[in-house]
């Protein structure tokens, strides 16, 4: 492989890695803003109620 043939895998990796640090940081501050908005916390939560 040549040199230039390594730098496009190398900066396609970056580029993927990139997209997946954002997507990352964006469903985290997606959860951390509202964590009711997570599918199952109701039902978990109705749940601890039924319990009691």
């Amino acid at each position: 492989m040549s040199t230039v043939m390594i730098a496009y895998i190398a900066i396609f990796v970056f580029t993927l890695m990139l997209i997946g640090l954002f997507l990352s940081a964006r469903e985290f501050l997606k959860v951390s803003d509202d964590p009711s908005k997570v599918v199952g916390v109701n039902s978990d939560q109705e749940k601890h109620k039924s319990k009691q």
